[in-house]
C-alpha cells in the first residue's frame, strides 16, 4: 500500500475508532457526577476534554448535545445558562435548538431578546418566530411596526447580504434591518438586491440615491446584482461608469455587453471588467468551460473568461461539446485556453 493511501485510510478511520471507544460529544452520567465530553481541536488533531458539571441526582438530559437541567440550573452544550428558570424550563415545539422558561425564549442556549415565552410560536419560515408584539429573526427582534401586514417574500434570502426577504405596509427587511418604504401602495421587489416604489429605488437596506424609479429595472446576474435605469447601469448598488444603459444586457456565463463594448463579470465581488478591444456588434458567447465561466468571441478575438486566447481564429474557433476544456480552430487545438503544441 502506498504511504499516502495508508495515511488517508488511517485518518478516515480515526472518527470510527473514537466512536467505537464510546466517546462522543455530549452529557454523560458517570456514577454520581454529570460529565460534559467535548473534542478540543479539529477533525484530525486534538484531544477529548471532560468537564464535571454537577451531581447526577435529579439531572435531566433534554437533548444529548444541547439542553439539560436539574432542580436549580439549566445547561446548553455543557454551559450553564445564567438566570434560566429550571422549574419552568422546557423544550419548545419539535426543534432541538429552541426552549423556553417563564421569562425567556432560548435559541441555541442564548435568549432571544424581548421574546415573550407565553405567546412565542414558530412560523413556516425556519429561522423566524413571532409573539404577540413582534417577529424575531433568530436572536434578533425585527421591531415590526405593522404586524398585521407583515409577510415573507423569500424565506431563504435573508442569509444573503443585501437581499430583500420580507415587508409590511411601512417597511421592508434586508437581514434584520428595517428600511422605511416611501410609497407602500407601489412598492415592489425588482429582483433580490433591488426594490422600488413610485418615488425612489432601494438597494439592500438603503435608498439608491439618484436612481430613476420610473425607468428602473433588473437585468440579472448570478445573484441579481445588475440593474439599470434610463441613465445608468448598476452593479451591487454602484454605478458602472461608461456603460450604455439603453443597450446593456447580461449574457450567459458571466459575460455582458452594450452597444460599444463587452464585459466579463467576476464572481469574486469585483465590478464588471471591460474586455479591451472587444467588438460588441459581433460579440457572442460560444460555450462553457468547467471552471465556472465560458468562451466567447467577436470578429477580432477569442476569449476564455476575461483572457484573450492569443492567435486564435474567431471565424473557425469551436468548443468541444463533450469536453468544454478542449477547443480548436483551423490552425491548432487548445486545452484550457492554451495552444497544444
Amino acid at each position: 500500500m502506498k504511504p499516502s493511501l495508508r495515511a488517508c485510510l488511517i485518518w478516515t478511520l480515526i472518527p470510527l475508532l473514537l466512536v467505537s471507544c464510546g466517546r462522543e460529544e455530549g452529557y454523560e452520567i458517570r456514577g454520581d457526577k454529570v460529565i460534559w465530553n467535548s473534542w478540543q481541536g479539529d477533525g484530525l488533531f486534538g484531544r477529548w476534554s471532560e468537564a464535571e458539571l454537577t451531581e447526577s441526582r435529579g439531572f435531566e438530559i433534554l437533548q444529548p448535545q444541547g439542553y439539560a437541567k436539574n432542580a436549580t440550573s439549566v445547561y446548553h452544550g455543557g454551559r450553564r445558562i445564567a438566570d434560566a428558570d429550571a422549574a419552568t424550563f422546557q423544550m419548545l415545539g419539535k426543534r432541538v435548538d429552541l426552549a423556553k422558561d417563564v421569562k425567556r425564549v432560548y435559541l441555541d442556549g442564548h435568549a432571544i431578546a424581548g421574546a415573550d415565552p407565553a405567546t412565542f410560536v414558530l412560523t413556516e419560515m425556519f429561522d423566524l418566530g413571532k409573539d404577540k408584539k413582534d417577529y424575531y429573526l433568530r436572536h434578533e427582534p425585527l421591531h415590526v411596526r405593522d404586524m398585521a401586514s407583515f409577510k415573507v417574500l423569500e424565506a431563504n434570502a435573508w442569509r444573503n447580504d443585501h437581499h430583500i426577504w420580507a415587508r409590511d405596509s411601512l417597511d421592508y427587511y434586508a437581514g434584520a434591518k428595517a428600511t422605511q418604504i416611501s410609497d407602500s401602495a407601489t412598492f415592489q421587489v425588482v429582483q433580490s438586491w433591488y426594490a422600488k416604489d413610485a418615488k425612489q429605488v432601494y438597494f439592500g437596506s438603503s435608498v439608491l440615491a439618484g436612481a430613476d424609479a420610473a425607468t428602473f429595472q433588473g437585468v440579472g446576474g448570478e445573484s441579481g446584482e445588475f440593474a439599470k435605469d434610463a441613465k445608468h447601469v448598476y452593479w451591487q448598488g454602484q454605478v458602472v461608469d461608461g456603460c450604455d444603459a439603453a443597450t446593456f444586457q447580461v449574457l450567459k456565463l458571466r459575460y455582458a455587453k452594450d452597444s460599444k463594448l463587452a464585459y466579463f463579470c467576476y464572481a469574486s465581488g469585483s465590478p464588471p471588467l471591460v474586455l479591451p478591444g472587444s467588438d460588441a456588434k459581433t460579440f457572442e458567447v460560444i460555450g462553457p468551460s468547467s471552471q465556472g465561466f465560458g468562451y466567447a468571441k467577436d470578429a477580432k478575438q477569442v476569449y476564455q473568461g476575461a483572457n484573450v486566447i492569443t492567435g486564435a481564429d474567431p471565424a473557425s474557433f469551436v468548443v468541444d461539446p463533450n469536453d468544454p476544456e478542449n477547443a480548436s480552430d483551423k490552425n491548432r487545438r487548445y486545452r484550457y485556453g492554451e495552444p497544444i503544441k
